[in-house]
């Protein structure tokens, strides 16, 4: 039976061994953590991954396209965002990421529709809808209910909008691990209320808007890009009452945030200013924003063009890059193919010998006729206990071996496996936190030894979460290993970002990769 399980835990990890080692997986992982803070450095992560792709992040090429996509959204450049987008959407359903898919395809539309004004983007939408569809994502699918009071929000239908919103309202409030959704609704009602010039409302749920501020699932640029363009949407209201001052505070307030910009409130900035300045009588100061929006719109015209003439080039190189890797696929599925025939044909030779070495047990057993029934039972369990012995020692030697690896990527994987295949025989260890500590600590034990001096603070059982955090494990995962709810893990990830005084547990992750 050991023999067989051995067999079957190579098999298992054929493939993962077929596959080029890299360690290319963090850069993608770094770029997430960054790109809506540091558009820029999100694309230094990003490029430093060689190509082809395909060969350093195989799996991963979707949301590497996808990230990039939203840094050049991050930098303004919108037409290197258009085509990022397309090829993470093409990259994602090569590799069955409909979650990315939908992603990419929600961005495509809400630009397009809004930047271009073109009712062709309505098919991003419906592409949308059906990849989270596919992949069974409730918070995608919220996103498309919520893509339709968009287009009424874009089409200053601002009635229209808020009912729509206001309808689901309660339901986007439910979503609280990622409270995205409801600051976007209160964003949109917000803004409304403030072109239906109806300040009471405006300042009620500018008030609620307030209060998702300090929020930790929601992300500092989306709440600062939100907040610049309510302060863009208050000058406008302030320009139209005729009242400049007020109008170029709201402005002062949006110029804090002009990094939060997005293209056209960025246009708006200027042109509002050159107006509110203009209507003050200091034609100065009018004259020289206004030619900051030439100047603006001149950039994106040329950025747009630019991007234009790329765009040909680099579908066609990810076109034969595409084609070389199905040719390598096949090619290393032929060779799997070939090396599952032998192993078969080993196999079928050890167990006609395993069979042969049987029967000669069996018959020296006969001679053995002269020792007690008890010696005899004896002798079995002593055995036994030397074949449990040698498969905890083997299974030991296949985690140093696995650990030892750099590629992080295929450590996790490979780990997965080990750990999922002999759960139901380590039942006994995973529910004794004690030995579950000791035997991990004794496979690793410079992180161990590292996080015990820099945090001493942290149980056992904590520093068993950050163990598995930085292979990349998932709360549900780490949950099955510890013999926990997931409700548990996410208390005790919590309980771990206070002691290490992080600002929230999002970034904990972010931690252990770079420091152990």
């Amino acid at each position: 039976m050991k023999f067989l399980f051995c067999v079957f835990l190579f098999l298992q990890f054929l493939p993962v061994f077929s596959q080029k080692e890299n360690n290319y997986g963090k850069y993608i992982d770094s770029a997430d953590v960054y790109v809506l803070v540091d558009g820029e450095k999100a694309l230094q992560f990003l490029d430093s991954i060689p190509t082809p792709l395909e060969n350093y992040i195989d799996g991963n090429v979707g949301k590497y396209y996808y990230l990039q996509g939203i840094a050049y959204y991050r930098l303004n450049e919108e037409a290197l965002m258009y085509q990022s987008y397309l090829l993470a959407i093409r990259n994602a359903k090569k590799e069955k990421d409909y979650s990315v898919a939908g992603d990419a395809s929600i961005e495509l539309f809400s630009d397009i529709y809004v930047i271009e004004n073109d009712s062709t983007a309505y098919k991003y939408l419906d592409d949308a809808q059906r990849y989270y569809t596919l992949a069974n994502d409730h918070n995608g699918l919220l996103q498309i209910k919520q893509m339709h009071a968009y287009v009424a929000f874009t089409h200053s239908d601002y009635k229209k909008c808020n009912e729509l919103i206001l309808k689901d309202l309660a339901e986007y409030k439910a979503v609280t691990d990622d409270a995205y959704y409801y600051l976007f609704a209160i964003y949109m009602l917000t803004s409304n209320y403030i072109h239906l010039n109806d300040l009471e409302n405006a300042n009620k749920y500018l008030d609620e808007f307030r209060s998702l501020k300090s929020n930790p699932t929601i992300e500092e640029y989306n709440y600062k890009n939100y907040k610049a363009e309510l302060n863009i949407c208050m000058a406008k209201l302030h320009l139209d009452l005729k009242q400049s001052d007020s109008a170029i505070f709201y402005l002062s307030n949006a110029r804090r945030l002009q990094d939060y910009l997005g293209l056209i409130a960025q246009g708006e900035f200027y042109s509002f200013n050159a107006e509110a300045y203009k209507a003050k009588g200091a034609y100065d100061k009018s004259l020289a924003y206004l030619d900051s929006l030439k100047l603006f719109q001149e950039k994106i015209f040329s950025d747009n063009m630019e991007a234009s003439l790329e765009l040909n080039d680099i579908l066609l190189k990810t076109e034969e890059t595409l084609s070389k890797e199905s040719e390598n696929t096949e090619r290393h599925q032929n060779w799997l193919k070939i090396l599952g025939v032998v192993l078969l044909f080993f196999l079928f030779v050890l167990i006609f010998g395993y069979k042969k070495l049987k029967m000669s047990i069996k018959h020296l057993l006969l001679k053995e006729k002269n020792f007690s029934q008890l010696e005899t039972k004896h002798e079995k369990l002593k055995v036994k206990n030397h074949e449990l012995e040698s498969y905890i020692e083997d299974v030991k030697n296949k985690l140093k071996a696995i650990t030892s690896k750099e590629d992080k990527s295929t450590q996790r994987s490979e780990i997965r496996d080990l750990y999922r295949t002999i759960n139901a025989e380590t039942t006994t260890i995973k529910n004794d936190d004690e030995k579950h500590f000791e035997m991990l600590q004794e496979l690793n034990e410079s992180f161990f030894d590292e996080i015990n001096e820099d945090y001493p603070q942290l149980g056992n059982t904590e520093t068993l979460v950050c163990y598995y955090l930085k292979l990349g494990f998932k709360n549900k995962e780490i949950a099955f290993f510890l013999d926990r709810s997931i409700r548990s893990v996410e208390s005790i990830r919590y309980r771990i970002s206070k002691k290490m005084s992080l600002e929230n547990s999002k970034i904990l992750v972010s931690v252990l990769n770079e420091n152990y």
